[in-house]
């Protein structure tokens, strides 16, 4: 193609094809990402100089086995989740944790900020993978608010755990891949959290206020009663308090641990400042006074989330379990390609096992079982060819090569506000890969090659990367599948996508004005 010009929108197109489709015209995940996959198939591979011959014999069938395996991966992940949810909801432990919410702060629209804030950022500094938006979604449902904005606010709050979820997982990886030192790599990520921090706290305070549903209803008078004064105070509050801890133990210790104490100290002072400062109104103190109280006791609801956290502690940080655990894996190879499935090791595995213990504990019976993995399994039905056809169309990309051109001339073409732009390449590889471990592993020495023919400083664009692949997964397609089908929103990922991807186009702007300053 002798346009530049031209020849960066043919890239483009399959990312341009799956916003228009689910945002603009409100097409499905799957009818959005077949459409862009066979656009790609049919454009991209004469661009990239390769023969269909080799798309039809080589890249389309190994990017469907990869694809093949990271949707089980993942759907692993949504069945033990909802197998949680639905052992929930049969046993009555929703309603026992929807009392328990109650008493942790008089305001559910308090309790539902502490949900998507600290519970979606400790999860995913605990497990990582999909698992934080899975449970949390459903237990915004359970808390009052309509299932397209539980995950919204789920995506959103979750986001910034991230940088260092999963135990660490995404900068222990950009570790090992370059050879840098992992505390320094989580002191370069640490800067860019402060103000995407305060601007998501603030707008889930403000979206969880002005969205809760009045026992079925919206709230519309809440509209005009809230304050913003006491909307950005109170969402600055949940904001300090976990970033505080947050960035204190990514300077003292490293990437292991700052989501996952982040969100425990600061939860924990968050509910402890606001039962001083924060007072139901009328309308909602009255919903509050003719409510049941559940015969389940806490410890007994809690049972599947505290086993999980349980698991996760033990196997993620001691080093001789965490090693046998790694160390089960199935593995194939396939004409270069590759992937493996750490079955033991699994957030999946983990969440099937907690499963299986509270249900003992909360004393379940063999029809309630039942009930639970059969629902779980067919709600698995409606999502797994949308999963599987957006993680087909990631792969064909990555493997024809448009994935790094299109990096390389973003790079080239923006010059000296690279820095501004290196965060969007972060989002670009979560976008794609559906994981900000899997964009670090495309992208980290393409940034690091990138500073330094820019005649950049390394650390700052490199933990630019870290961050915009963080922020990166709340508009991916795979995390709005997996989330939404904890809620039965299949059809409706575009909808949530209205409200992520604004966030994360802010949040990303945000970012790479850190960036540029950092490197100043």
């Amino acid at each position: 193609m002798d346009s530049p010009v031209l020849f960066i929108f043919a890239l483009c197109m399959p990312f341009i094809v799956i916003l228009v489709g689910m945002i603009g015209l409100r097409w499905s995940a799957l009818k959005a990402g077949f459409i862009s996959f066979c656009m790609s198939v049919a454009v991209l591979p004469s661009l990239l100089g390769v023969s269909l011959h080799g798309m039809a014999s080589d890249i389309v069938p190994g990017s469907a086995l990869e694809s093949l395996i990271t949707s089980i991966s993942i759907l692993w992940i949504i069945f033990g989740a909802l197998c949680i949810f639905y052992l929930q909801q049969a046993t009555g432990a929703l309603k026992a944790i929807q009392d328990l919410l109650a008493r942790l702060h008089p305001d559910p629209r308090v309790s539902g900020l502490f949900v998507a804030w600290f519970f979606s950022l400790f999860m995913e500094g605990a497990a990582g993978f999909g698992t934080s938006a899975a449970l949390a979604a459903p237990f915004l449902v359970a808390a009052g608010y309509r299932p397209v904005m539980a995950v919204v606010l789920a995506l959103w709050g979750h986001s910034l755990g991230v940088m260092f979820g999963a135990v660490g997982t995404p900068v222990i990886t950009q570790s090992i891949l370059l050879q840098h030192s992992e505390l320094l790599l989580a002191q370069a990520a640490v800067p860019f959290a402060w103000p995407a921090g305060f601007v998501l706290a603030i707008a889930l305070c403000w979206f969880c206020f002005v969205h809760y549903q009045h026992q079925g209803a919206p709230l519309t008078t809440h509209r005009n009663g809230v304050h913003r004064s006491h909307v950005v105070a109170m969402g600055s509050f949940a904001a300090l308090t976990f970033l505080l801890p947050f960035t204190l133990f990514a300077i003292w210790t490293g990437p292991e641990l700052p989501s996952l104490l982040g969100a425990i100290l600061g939860g924990s002072a968050f509910i402890l400042g606001m039962r001083f400062v924060s007072k139901p109104d009328a309308m909602i103190k009255s919903e509050l006074d003719t409510r049941t109280e559940s015969s389940m006791g806490a410890m007994k609801a809690l049972a599947p989330y505290l086993i999980l956290i349980a698991l996760v502690l033990v196997t993620r940080l001691e080093p001789s379990i965490k090693v046998y655990l790694q160390s089960m894996t199935l593995m194939w190879q396939w004409r270069g390609y590759s992937g493996s499935f750490a079955y033991a090791y699994h957030p999946g595995t983990m969440l099937l096992l907690a499963f299986v213990l509270a249900s003992l504990v909360q004393r379940a019976t063999p029809s309630q079982l039942g009930r639970a993995i059969t629902n779980a399994a067919v709600r698995l039905l409606f999502v797994s060819a949308a999963l599987f056809v957006m993680i087909l169309l990631s792969r064909v990309l990555l493997h024809l090569g448009a994935i790094a051109l299109l990096g390389e001339y973003v790079a080239a073409f923006t010059g000296a506000a690279w820095p501004f732009w290196s965060v969007w390449i972060g989002v670009l590889g979560t976008f794609i890969t559906g994981s900000a471990t899997s964009s670090n592993i495309l992208f980290s020495e393409f940034q690091q090659s990138a500073a330094h023919a820019s005649g950049n400083p390394t650390f700052p664009l490199l933990g630019a990367q870290t961050y915009g692949a963080a922020i990166g997964n709340m508009i991916c397609p795979h995390n709005i599948i997996a989330a939404g089908a904890t809620v039965n929103i299949q059809g409706q990922e575009g909808q949530v996508m209205r409200f992520t991807l604004p966030m994360a186009a802010l949040l990303a702007s945000i970012g790479g004005i850190t960036a540029m300053v950092l490197t100043w």
